[in-house]
């Protein structure tokens, strides 16, 4: 019986899009932890801070192309019974994706004459831009809508290795920077060549230009999603906008090395949030409350097993920093304190606002949530950067990660309120 529950559990699509999610997210996770130590030397942290600077700034366009079809995309794919629904679906969202990818290379390029970068900075945004346009042709959320993940992670994982390796046998001086630039930006483009040709071959697709009408009803349904991933770029990247402006580059590149440890639990974090958010989705179909405690049920253990990864980066900090970065990134290691706490927080965030307000078809609720929290990040980092300096930025992002927690409970408390209410009505 047991053996029988077991080989059911194997069997089933979401431990296999688990397992795949696992597998990327891991290689997602291994590579930074391999590439970021070695670039940090190689380039210092005067051209790390270049580097990051400039992708700080394409990311955010890169949202802007990516426009949340990673949920409302995947939703839809997962309700096309039809093959031509399907192709429909792929024809609108990829259309939708070309024309937000015109849109963002403009606005990049307003962005750059406007603020006028120095020369090292808009040379490496340039390169940085082949991202966008990978993220045009990017079809995760294809794969995860079909639950066949194991093909956006064999394109993925492909790109990432052929990247890796161009990067360690290429770059090797502080003078490489527009070299790790491309080599960096580049793995979005292999990785959608790959998942385009799979995904012709295995759906069937054949791409059409879609009409101006069905661009604007994809962008339409997909705004509150993208409102909020626009607002989550805004949280995790305005610290570094910041900092480029108000500090110098080999600040910003200290700031933006020593990130990427509480970083990594967020990669590894991911894939268990992209696996249990649709089996979370079903279970808001019987009703709201009934919902909540299944991801109550789901998210105490995460919690936990990650509270405990993170109280131990901080206890061995100083040591974790020597190792990954050297001794000149040692100075400022108590900053990581602040950023696994932004982590903690971010992860419970992910449970209240994606897990039980987006699951349970209140975008809207979690969009305005994430207006308070963006606001508030915004103005803690402007006035927290100015007087503290680099840890100024960092405990901004613990005030943006509280703010928006007590938004998204009042909303849940709301929409219990509303439930209750609903159901008194009912029994009369």
């Amino acid at each position: 019986m047991k053996r029988q529950k077991i080989n059911n559990v194997l069997k089933s699509k979401v431990f296999k899009n688990g397992f795949w999610l696992t597998v990327l997210q891991l290689v997602n996770t291994v590579i930074p932890i391999l590439t970021i130590p070695y670039i940090t030397r190689i380039l210092g942290a005067e051209e790390y801070g270049v580097f990051s600077i400039a992708l700080n700034w394409v990311t955010y366009l890169q949202v802007l192309v990516e426009y949340g079809f990673g949920l409302s995309g995947a939703r839809k794919v997962s309700l096309d019974e039809k093959d031509r629904d399907l192709n429909r679906t792929f024809n609108n969202i990829i259309s939708a994706r070309v024309l937000l990818c015109i849109i963002s290379i403009i606005i990049l390029n307003l962005i750059a004459f406007i603020s006028k970068f120095e020369l090292k900075v808009y040379i490496s945004i340039l390169l940085l831009s082949i991202m966008i346009l990978g993220t045009t042709f990017q079809l995760t959320w294809l794969f995860q809508g079909k639950q066949d993940m194991k093909f956006i992670t064999i394109a993925n994982v492909t790109a990432r290795i052929v990247s890796v390796l161009l990067i360690f046998i290429l770059v090797k001086t502080n003078e490489d920077l527009y070299l790790y630039c491309f080599f960096y930006s580049i793995t979005w483009m292999i990785s959608s060549i790959i998942s385009l040709n799979i995904a012709k071959k295995k759906y069937r697709l054949k791409f059409r230009i879609s009409s101006i009408k069905d661009i604007l009803h994809e962008l339409n349904d997909g705004k509150y999603l993208f409102a909020s991933a626009a607002l989550i770029k805004i949280f995790s990247g305005f610290g570094v906008t910041v900092l480029g402006i108000i500090a110098s580059s080999a600040t910003t590149g200290i700031y933006a090395a020593i990130s990427k440890i509480p970083f990594i639990l967020t990669m590894f974090f991911a894939p268990i949030s992209q696996a249990i958010y649709p089996h979370n989705s079903a279970k808001f179909k019987s009703s709201f409350s009934d919902g909540v405690k299944n991801v109550k049920k789901i998210c105490i253990p995460i919690c936990f097993i990650f509270l405990v990864i993170s109280i131990i980066i901080v206890l061995f900090k100083d040591l974790i920093v020597y190792i990954m970065f050297g001794s000149s990134y040692t100075e400022y290691s108590l900053i990581i304190i602040p950023l696994v706490l932004q982590f903690i927080l971010a992860m419970i965030n992910n449970f209240l606002g994606v897990q039980i307000l987006v699951a349970s078809g209140n975008q809207k609720r979690y969009s305005l949530s994430l207006i308070v929290g963006g606001a508030s990040i915004i103005l803690s980092n402007i006035v927290l950067g100015h007087l503290f300096g680099i840890y100024g930025i960092a405990f901004a992002a613990v005030v943006g990660e509280i703010i928006l927690s007590s938004s998204l409970y009042c909303n849940i408390r709301k929409i219990y309120s509303l439930e209750k209410d609903l159901t008194s009505v009912n029994e009369k």
